[in-house]
Formats: C-alpha cells, structure tokens, sequence
C-alpha cells in the first residue's frame, strides 16, 4: 500500500471553521487559544494535530469542520482596512492581464492585500511583484496579510510611493491599478510596461472609467481598450429544485485593460 502523506494542522497555522449552516470563521492556531462561538467554546490544542477535514466537538457538543483556508477564503474573512477584491474580479483581473509564473508586475495600490496575495501566487519564485501605496498603514496591512497566508514569501517588495510619479520599474509584464484616479498613472504606466504589457485597472464608479479611458486614448502607446464588469450569481441544488440564490455578489468594479503598443504611424 502506498504511503499517504497527511498534512495535519500546526501551531500557527490558520484554520477555517464551519458550523451546521455552514458559516465561516477564520482562526489563528495557538495552543494556549480558545475560540468561542454561541455554540460552544473549542480549545484551539484540539484542532492541532487532526488532518484537513476533521470534525471538532465543541464543549456543547456540536461540531465543526475545520479546513486550511484557501485563497479565496482567506481574501474573504482576512483583516482588512480597505474594502478588498474580490475573488470574483481577482480571477477575471489575473486573465484579462496576461499574468503568468515568471513576470514582472507592478500593483497599487496594495489595500488589504487580497490581490497582491493572488498575484504572489501566480507570478511565483521566478516572478517579481511590486506592491506600491501611498498610505503606510495600508502597506503594512497588505504586507502582515501576505505574511500570514504565505510566511516564507520572497517575491513582493512593498513601496510607499505614488506611481503616478515615482514608479522606478522598466519592462514590466503589468501594471495594475486599484487607485481612485488611475488617469494620472498613464504616462508612467506606459513607460514601465514592455511592449505588448498589460495596463489594467480596476473601478468602482462609470464616471471614473469614462474619465480614463479618454486618457488613454489621448497615449500613442496604447491600444485594444476594454472595459468588463464581472457579476457572480451562486445557485441553490436540491435534487431536480434548483433555484438562483437569494444573495449574489453584483456590482464591484468594472475591469478597464489596455496593451501597450509601438506608435502607429502616419499616413502619407
């Protein structure tokens, strides 16, 4: 028989509870630890030791599944001091910018962290992301995030810096925006992407993107402007009964992606 290999929780580690109806709770494992829930408390040295998917009592006898926390888990119940991305938008935003193991990506601003933690993940050991804000406390929050969900990572550096005039990067893969007025970041989006990069960024508001997709239309180094919207409907399965649920994630942002290109030339 061949050996299974068991991976099982240790002090340190995060944990993802889940009570009967499924709710979520996100744990940091110390020994000396209790969490307590209005359905009962559970000592913390009980999950310690028990491999992924095991069911814990707690000292009211009811029962919780305990899971490590994926990544789209753990964007969704981490700390936060900015509304974060969601999972939803980090998928499309990965995509529609062409991100891969190996590149060179710039992100600002860092928020939370949920992005820059995805992004950490896909560019990998051989890839580089830059992480810039202007504020300090979101840096710091973005970079504990990462810390926690990836302790050993090596290939994001945090800057306190505003891209729009101080971005020092050069022939980056992508450039992606979480910031309020990305139009003033065109020009130096364009000089740090490599030619077929990726300009993306991500905004709350229509007015917003009208705003800078005129400015990107005015660079001579852009092309192929487009703008999505991704809605995440989850559905309800009961048998044959199935039904739309009645909570969905609708309107977050809207994805607006650009490619830089050579100057077209002028016609004679």
């Amino acid at each position: 028989m061949a050996n299974i290999n068991i991976q099982t929780f240790e002090e340190g580690d995060q944990a993802v509870l889940y009570d009967r109806r499924s709710r979520e709770y996100l744990v940091y494992l110390e020994k000396s630890n209790t969490f307590e829930s209005h359905l009962g408390n559970l000592d913390h040295c009980k999950i310690i030791g028990k491999p992924e998917g095991s069911w814990i009592p707690t000292s009211t006898g009811h029962l919780f599944l305990a899971f490590k926390p994926t990544r789209f888990q753990y964007t969704l119940n981490m700390p936060r001091v900015a509304t974060i991305v969601y999972p939803k938008d980090i998928g499309a935003i990965i995509t529609y910018s062409n991100i891969s193991n190996g590149d060179i990506v710039v992100e600002a601003g860092s928020g939370s962290g949920s992005l820059t933690i995805n992004l950490s993940e896909i560019v990998g050991e051989e890839g580089h992301v830059y992480s810039y804000d202007i504020r300090s406390d979101m840096s710091g929050a973005a970079e504990s995030n990462l810390r926690k969900f990836s302790p050993n990572y090596k290939n994001v550096t945090f800057k306190i810096a505003d891209v729009s005039e101080t971005l020092l990067e050069q022939n980056v893969d992508a450039v992606i925006l979480d910031l309020p007025e990305p139009w003033h970041s065109v020009d130096s989006s364009a000089k740090a992407l490599k030619f077929g990069g990726t300009f993306l960024s991500f905004l709350p508001n229509v007015s917003q993107v009208s705003d800078l997709v005129e400015e990107i239309k005015k660079h001579p180094e852009f092309s192929l402007i487009n703008t999505v919207e991704i809605i995440e409907r989850s559905w309800d399965v009961s048998g044959r009964t199935m039904r739309p649920s009645h909570k969905m994630i609708g309107h977050t942002g809207f994805i607006t992606t650009a490619r830089k290109c050579t100057q077209r030339p002028r016609r004679n």
